[in-house]
């Protein structure tokens, strides 16, 4: 049987006068009740304030989907007390895709037809010849500064600059795996997380730029990043989950590689035909520049990373 809670005359945390029918004070919003709590309280309390983790999730999700961009409209109408904040939701989920796939173990066995091996990152040093030379260094455990020049001098290049030598010999550790592989992912996938909060914007500003005419702010267009991006570390975190499951069951993996791109190409245009209106025709266009512009500008910036990475 459930307590009944005592509800009091005033605020005991600002001293405004409360009515009896008064569920919160409406001076600084705090529930009004005695503040004896049974343990059940603090449990709800802990996962509505952490992940929001109540209705508003649920109404989020379902208008992330029913039909896509539906919560993107919604949000930018001002009806935004029903829904999960974009950048708590994109903020949530992106870190717990980039904690999955940081402990996720690296499957070695055969993958399935319609997947590919995770082999993760791979480097090359040049040719064939000067990769090879370098991995049986590497291998022995004779890569010195001294070895990566006499190999690359050897080959034709110039006399190499500390920055060539930390990328062979980055590029070379990766190919050999072990705990340097797993602290260079580690650390790329840190340096990528930071690096969306640069790509958000600008794939904001594509937005705005290809819909000037509806005049809207630029951090309505932010909105939709947000959710947009949140929807792909969504389906990115299903695949690591579906993938770790079916090795778990028949032990082969399946990376689905091309799905993902797939359904974000699906859902892109029909959010943007909610959320801006425009004839199809039109919005497909608009996808596309943004798909080639966007696409082009993540890839710099994944080499960027991977650069930033093994000089660091």
């Amino acid at each position: 049987m459930a307590r009944k809670r005592t509800k009091r005359p005033e605020c005991p945390n600002c001293g405004h006068r409360l009515l009896a029918e008064d569920n919160y004070c409406a001076r600084c919003g705090q529930e009004n009740h005695t503040h004896k709590l049974p343990l059940r309280h603090f449990i709800v309390e802990f996962l509505a304030g952490t992940f929001n983790f109540d209705t508003k999730l649920l109404r989020t999700l379902r208008d992330l989907f029913v039909p896509p961009g539906l919560v993107v409209r919604n949000y930018n109408q001002n009806k935004r007390a029903r829904y999960v904040p974009p950048l708590r939701l994109y903020l949530f989920t992106s870190v717990v895709f980039f904690i999955v796939l940081s402990i996720l173990p690296e499957h070695e066995r055969p993958v399935a037809p319609e997947g590919n091996e995770r082999n993760g990152l791979k480097f090359t040093a040049g040719s064939d010849t000067i990769d090879s030379e370098l991995m049986d260094l590497a291998e022995r455990g004779a890569l010195t500064d001294a070895a990566i020049d006499s190999v690359l001098m050897a080959n034709g290049d110039d006399q190499p600059s500390d920055f060539e030598r930390r990328l062979v010999r980055t590029a070379m550790e990766q190919n050999l795996g072990g705990d340097k592989r797993a602290q260079f992912d580690q650390r790329f996938m840190g340096n990528i997380s930071k690096l969306m909060f640069v790509l958000l914007p600008l794939f904001a500003l594509l937005l705005y730029l290809l819909n000037w005419r509806a005049r809207g702010f630029f951090t309505e267009h932010l909105v939709f990043a947000f959710y947009f991006h949140t929807v792909v570390f969504a389906l990115l975190l299903l695949r690591l989950l579906v993938n770790e499951a079916s090795y778990a069951a028949v032990g082969i993996t399946t990376d689905y590689t091309t799905l993902i791109p797939l359904l974000s190409l699906v859902y892109l245009p029909w959010a943007m035909r909610t959320v801006y209106g425009r004839p199809w025709w039109r919005t497909i266009i608009k996808t596309l520049l943004i798909v080639v512009v966007y696409s082009i500008v993540l890839g710099m910036a994944l080499v960027g990373a991977a650069i930033l990475t093994a000089i660091v």
